[in-house]
Protein backbone atom coordinates (compact mmCIF):
# COMPACT_ATOMS: atom_id res chain seq x y z
CA UNK A 1 0.00 0.00 0.00
CA UNK A 2 2.78 2.42 0.63
CA UNK A 3 4.33 1.53 -2.35
CA UNK A 4 1.69 1.90 -4.05
CA UNK A 5 1.15 5.22 -2.39
CA UNK A 6 4.64 6.65 -2.99
CA UNK A 7 4.38 5.88 -6.60
CA UNK A 8 0.96 7.65 -6.64
CA UNK A 9 2.43 10.60 -5.28
CA UNK A 10 5.71 10.59 -7.37
CA UNK A 11 3.49 10.31 -10.90
CA UNK A 12 1.77 13.57 -9.35
CA UNK A 13 4.34 15.74 -8.54
CA UNK A 14 5.75 14.81 -12.16
CA UNK A 15 2.77 15.82 -13.54
CA UNK A 16 2.80 19.18 -11.73
CA UNK A 17 6.68 19.81 -12.97
CA UNK A 18 5.68 18.80 -16.52
CA UNK A 19 2.81 21.48 -16.70
CA UNK A 20 5.19 23.78 -15.03
CA UNK A 21 7.93 23.12 -17.15
CA UNK A 22 5.08 24.05 -20.22
CA UNK A 23 3.82 26.83 -18.91
CA UNK A 24 7.05 28.11 -18.43
CA UNK A 25 8.94 27.46 -21.68
CA UNK A 26 6.00 28.90 -23.21
CA UNK A 27 6.09 32.09 -21.04
CA UNK A 28 9.93 32.12 -22.64
CA UNK A 29 8.86 31.75 -25.85
CA UNK A 30 6.10 34.11 -26.06
CA UNK A 31 8.76 36.56 -24.27
CA UNK A 32 11.41 36.41 -27.02
CA UNK A 33 8.97 37.23 -29.96
CA UNK A 34 7.60 40.26 -27.93
CA UNK A 35 11.41 41.44 -27.59
CA UNK A 36 11.31 40.59 -31.50
CA UNK A 37 8.89 43.39 -31.55
CA UNK A 38 6.40 41.73 -32.40
CA UNK A 39 2.75 42.93 -29.92
CA UNK A 40 5.12 43.40 -27.18
CA UNK A 41 2.41 44.61 -24.71
CA UNK A 42 -0.14 41.84 -26.04
CA UNK A 43 2.66 39.26 -25.58
CA UNK A 44 3.92 40.39 -22.42
CA UNK A 45 0.69 40.00 -20.97
CA UNK A 46 -0.15 36.32 -22.05
CA UNK A 47 3.43 35.94 -20.60
CA UNK A 48 1.97 37.00 -17.28
CA UNK A 49 -1.00 35.22 -17.17
CA UNK A 50 1.13 31.94 -18.18
CA UNK A 51 3.54 32.80 -14.91
CA UNK A 52 0.99 32.95 -13.02
CA UNK A 53 -0.32 29.66 -13.75
CA UNK A 54 3.05 28.18 -13.26
CA UNK A 55 3.08 29.80 -9.98
CA UNK A 56 -0.18 28.41 -9.16
CA UNK A 57 1.16 24.75 -10.25
CA UNK A 58 4.25 25.38 -8.25
CA UNK A 59 2.02 26.18 -4.72
CA UNK A 60 -0.06 23.74 -5.40
CA UNK A 61 2.56 21.27 -5.58
CA UNK A 62 4.49 23.10 -2.66
CA UNK A 63 1.30 22.37 -0.77
CA UNK A 64 0.85 18.86 -1.59
CA UNK A 65 4.46 17.96 -0.20
CA UNK A 66 3.86 19.57 2.76
CA UNK A 67 0.63 18.09 3.40
CA UNK A 68 2.35 14.37 2.42
CA UNK A 69 5.60 15.35 5.08
CA UNK A 70 2.80 16.35 7.37
CA UNK A 71 0.55 13.27 7.19
CA UNK A 72 3.41 11.09 8.06
CA UNK A 73 4.76 12.45 10.80
CA UNK A 74 3.04 11.21 13.75
CA UNK A 75 4.65 14.53 15.78
CA UNK A 76 3.55 17.37 13.47
CA UNK A 77 0.12 18.87 12.38
CA UNK A 78 -0.97 17.92 8.98
CA UNK A 79 -4.03 20.64 9.19
CA UNK A 80 -1.12 23.23 9.54
CA UNK A 81 1.02 22.33 7.26
CA UNK A 82 -1.76 21.59 4.58
CA UNK A 83 -2.87 25.05 5.05
CA UNK A 84 0.39 27.12 5.05
CA UNK A 85 1.09 24.85 1.69
CA UNK A 86 -2.22 26.03 0.22
CA UNK A 87 -2.66 29.51 1.16
CA UNK A 88 1.13 30.22 -0.08
CA UNK A 89 2.30 33.53 -1.10
CA UNK A 90 2.75 31.69 -4.76
CA UNK A 91 -0.22 30.48 -5.17
CA UNK A 92 -2.11 34.42 -3.86
CA UNK A 93 0.50 36.29 -6.49
CA UNK A 94 -0.39 33.67 -9.47
CA UNK A 95 -3.97 33.88 -9.10
CA UNK A 96 -3.43 37.88 -8.81
CA UNK A 97 -0.63 37.90 -11.81
CA UNK A 98 -3.81 36.25 -13.59
CA UNK A 99 -5.60 38.81 -13.15
CA UNK A 100 -3.58 41.62 -13.99
CA UNK A 101 -2.22 39.98 -17.32
CA UNK A 102 -6.01 39.29 -18.02
CA UNK A 103 -7.14 43.33 -17.66
CA UNK A 104 -4.02 44.25 -19.13
CA UNK A 105 -5.28 42.17 -22.40
CA UNK A 106 -8.37 43.60 -22.43
CA UNK A 107 -6.32 47.18 -22.73
CA UNK A 108 -6.69 48.88 -19.64
CA UNK A 109 -3.49 50.25 -18.88
CA UNK A 110 -1.05 47.42 -19.58
CA UNK A 111 2.44 49.36 -19.15
CA UNK A 112 1.11 49.48 -15.74
CA UNK A 113 -0.56 46.27 -14.55
CA UNK A 114 2.27 44.29 -16.04
CA UNK A 115 5.22 45.81 -13.95
CA UNK A 116 3.03 45.30 -10.85
CA UNK A 117 2.99 41.53 -12.10
CA UNK A 118 6.01 41.46 -12.52
CA UNK A 119 7.17 42.86 -9.25
CA UNK A 120 4.94 41.06 -7.42
CA UNK A 121 6.22 37.68 -9.08
CA UNK A 122 9.91 38.66 -8.02
CA UNK A 123 8.87 39.51 -4.84
CA UNK A 124 7.02 36.37 -4.10
CA UNK A 125 10.55 34.72 -5.35
CA UNK A 126 12.50 36.22 -2.87
CA UNK A 127 10.06 35.62 0.18
CA UNK A 128 9.38 31.60 -1.26
CA UNK A 129 13.16 31.28 -1.89
CA UNK A 130 13.82 28.88 1.12
CA UNK A 131 10.79 27.18 0.93
CA UNK A 132 12.11 24.77 -2.21
CA UNK A 133 15.40 24.15 -0.19
CA UNK A 134 13.70 23.24 3.11
CA UNK A 135 11.47 20.91 1.47
CA UNK A 136 14.23 19.06 -0.49
CA UNK A 137 16.16 18.85 2.95
CA UNK A 138 13.27 17.28 5.13
CA UNK A 139 12.43 14.86 1.61
CA UNK A 140 15.51 13.85 2.30
CA UNK A 141 15.75 13.15 5.26
CA UNK A 142 11.99 11.26 4.53
CA UNK A 143 12.93 9.04 2.79
CA UNK A 144 16.31 8.06 3.66
CA UNK A 145 18.38 9.84 0.52
CA UNK A 146 22.11 9.75 2.11
CA UNK A 147 25.45 10.56 0.40
CA UNK A 148 26.38 11.52 -2.53
CA UNK A 149 22.41 12.15 -3.32
CA UNK A 150 21.98 14.05 -0.57
CA UNK A 151 24.67 16.39 -1.26
CA UNK A 152 23.55 16.73 -5.11
CA UNK A 153 20.03 17.17 -3.42
CA UNK A 154 21.68 19.54 -0.80
CA UNK A 155 23.38 21.80 -3.77
CA UNK A 156 20.95 21.91 -6.40
CA UNK A 157 18.35 23.10 -3.36
CA UNK A 158 20.51 26.09 -2.31
CA UNK A 159 21.75 26.94 -5.88
CA UNK A 160 17.97 27.29 -6.83
CA UNK A 161 17.23 29.23 -3.81
CA UNK A 162 20.23 31.65 -4.19
CA UNK A 163 18.92 32.60 -8.12
CA UNK A 164 15.35 33.11 -6.88
CA UNK A 165 16.39 35.60 -4.50
CA UNK A 166 18.97 37.48 -7.23
CA UNK A 167 16.05 37.04 -10.05
CA UNK A 168 13.05 38.02 -7.82
CA UNK A 169 15.21 41.17 -6.63
CA UNK A 170 16.18 41.65 -10.36
CA UNK A 171 12.43 41.62 -11.56
CA UNK A 172 11.75 43.61 -8.70
CA UNK A 173 14.00 46.22 -9.74
CA UNK A 174 13.04 46.03 -13.41
CA UNK A 175 9.13 46.43 -13.14
CA UNK A 176 10.04 49.54 -10.63
CA UNK A 177 12.03 50.78 -13.58
CA UNK A 178 9.18 49.71 -16.08
CA UNK A 179 6.71 51.54 -14.15
CA UNK A 180 8.34 54.68 -14.39
CA UNK A 181 8.68 54.59 -17.80
CA UNK A 182 12.15 53.61 -18.92
CA UNK A 183 11.95 51.62 -21.75
CA UNK A 184 8.96 49.80 -19.92
CA UNK A 185 8.33 46.99 -23.35
CA UNK A 186 12.00 46.18 -22.86
CA UNK A 187 12.26 46.23 -19.37
CA UNK A 188 8.67 44.24 -18.63
CA UNK A 189 9.75 41.40 -21.59
CA UNK A 190 13.12 40.65 -20.07
CA UNK A 191 11.65 40.84 -16.53
CA UNK A 192 9.00 37.90 -17.34
CA UNK A 193 12.07 36.01 -19.64
CA UNK A 194 14.10 35.75 -16.08
CA UNK A 195 11.27 34.81 -14.53
CA UNK A 196 10.26 31.94 -16.40
CA UNK A 197 13.73 30.59 -16.20
CA UNK A 198 13.55 30.73 -12.82
CA UNK A 199 9.94 28.50 -12.87
CA UNK A 200 12.28 25.89 -14.95
CA UNK A 201 14.91 25.65 -12.83
CA UNK A 202 12.77 25.24 -9.71
CA UNK A 203 10.69 22.43 -11.67
CA UNK A 204 14.36 20.76 -12.41
CA UNK A 205 14.63 20.38 -8.84
CA UNK A 206 11.40 18.94 -7.68
CA UNK A 207 12.15 16.25 -10.77
CA UNK A 208 15.72 15.60 -9.14
CA UNK A 209 13.73 14.64 -5.70
CA UNK A 210 11.16 12.74 -7.09
CA UNK A 211 13.91 10.84 -8.64
CA UNK A 212 15.91 10.37 -5.60
CA UNK A 213 12.38 8.92 -4.43
CA UNK A 214 12.32 6.09 -6.82
CA UNK A 215 15.66 5.29 -6.08
CA UNK A 216 15.10 5.12 -2.52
Amino acid sequence: MNGERGTMQSRVAMGNTMAEAVVGLGAIAIAIIGLANVYPWLLAAVATIALGAAFVFEAGDVGRRFASLAAEDTTGAPETSNAWGGMSAGFVSGCAGIALGILAILGIVPHTLIPVAIIVYGATLVMDSGTQSSLSEMESQRFGVRGFSQQIARESASALSSMQVLVGLGAVTLGILAIIGIVPETLSLVALLALAAAVLMAGSLVSRVVSFRRNY
